[in-house]
């Protein structure tokens, strides 16, 4: 699952993308799962990337308008079942940081 969470965590070039100054897009979210530490996580579909039509989980700040991918779908069913545990996870890994506690031991 190499296309869900990138190893390099926001790492890439981003010389090579295009710039958003120019052109402001507004997205209305298709869920949004829920907000954790001040961070709101929720999925988007998006066809304008290099990839094509896609699902994207974003994370961003609650009262922000910056959001950042964390993980990107195929448009499918089973790329919303794929986008669905992305961001489930997340938001969980936000909420455990809210709390300021480690992870229970299984």
């Amino acid at each position: 699952m190499t296309n869900i969470i990138r190893p390099n965590f926001g790492g890439r070039d981003r010389q090579a993308e295009p710039s958003t100054a120019d052109a402001v897009e507004a997205y209305e979210p298709i869920h949004v799962y829920g907000s954790a530490a001040g961070y709101l996580v929720a999925l988007l579909e998006d066809a304008h990337g290099p990839e094509g039509r896609c699902l994207k989980v974003v994370t961003g700040s609650v009262g922000g308008n910056v959001f950042e991918t964390v993980a990107a779908t195929p448009a499918t069913d089973e790329g919303r079942i794929d986008a669905d545990m992305a961001a489930m996870a997340v938001l969980r890994a936000l909420e455990i940081v809210e709390q300021g506690s480690g992870p229970a031991s299984a």
